[in-house]
């Protein structure tokens, strides 16, 4: 057998082994996505409410039906068109990219039709962000209460239409740090809270490049972030985070957008300013 014979020989054994490989070749398991278990029914509509508009509904079986909702388009219904189906599964994209996977099996006892994906969204987050921390949720809500009643030592706002919305201090315990909100509404029209957004982004920004914006979520809101304000009225609403820092090219931004309007309200918080975060038990409350 010539060298050339042989070269082939190693070469073809080569390109089989590594093809075998590939065959047996496993997905990595945090690659793979845990599905919901959904249970439909024949006699009963399930209803799945997302935070984002409904893209595409990809059902596994002509068994499952689904349908947007005509006038919210974030709203998808599911029943079954066949009793006793197999299991099958349905895949949900939404507007804002994000993938929902179900494993779907008929029941003839459907005890909650309804189920609101974003808030399944936000409990999954907020467990995953106490998994970082040192304090449970019952720690940081009793700490956001004590901030909640803290005189306020900082007076940094923002106001639009009648509406403010004031940082009036930042505190800190153990790697929870805390900020505490005063939002007043001076007309007599009620502001209902459409939604909150927190981010960090850079101070400045050429027009020739991208707004680079890092998403923050709160640990905790109290006493909620969907709270608004009624008219002639005012709220104190503290937020817990995990423990940042930025640097002074950054800023931290806090947004509040009010539900069918325009008085939406923005506060830029810099780095020096979160600097100045008290421990929780160090400052005075307000009944003191």
């Amino acid at each position: 057998m010539n060298k050339k014979t042989i070269l082939s020989v190693l070469l073809i054994a080569l390109v089989s082994a590594l093809s075998l490989s590939a065959q047996s070749q496993s997905f990595f398991h945090q690659a793979l996505i845990t599905p919901y278990q959904l249970n439909i029914g024949w006699e009963k509509t399930t209803v799945l409410i997302f935070p984002s508009p409904v893209q595409s509904a990809d059902r596994g079986s002509r068994h499952i039906l689904a349908q947007k909702d005509e006038k919210a388009q974030n709203v998808l219904k599911v029943k079954a068109a066949a009793k006793g189906f197999s299991e099958s599964n349905l895949n949900v994209i939404t507007a804002d990219g994000k993938l929902y996977h179900f494993t779907v099996n008929y029941s003839d006892q459907i005890p909650n039709p309804v189920i609101d994906m974003g808030l399944q969204n936000h409990h999954e987050t907020t467990a995953m962000l106490f998994d970082q921390i040192s304090l449970n949720e019952a720690q940081v809500e009793q700490m956001a209460e004590k901030v909640a009643e803290k005189n306020p030592f900082m007076r940094k706002r923002d106001k639009n239409s009648r509406m403010k919305l004031t940082l009036q201090g930042i505190y800190i315990h153990e790697d929870v740090m805390f900020f505490q909100l005063f939002i007043s509404n001076s007309s007599g029209i009620d502001f209902n809270t459409e939604q909150w957004r927190f981010f960090i982004r850079d101070a400045k920004q050429t027009k020739r490049t991208a707004v680079r914006e890092l998403e923050m979520v709160p640990v905790f809101g109290y006493p909620g972030l969907t709270k608004g304000v009624s008219g002639k009225d005012n709220n104190t609403i503290v937020l817990a985070f995990e423990k940042f820092t930025i640097a002074d090219s950054k800023r931290f931004i806090m947004q509040v957008f009010e539900r069918n309007g325009d008085r939406n309200l923005t506060l830029s918080v810099k780095g020096k300013h979160l600097l100045k975060a008290l421990p929780v038990s160090e400052y005075q409350s307000k009944s003191q």
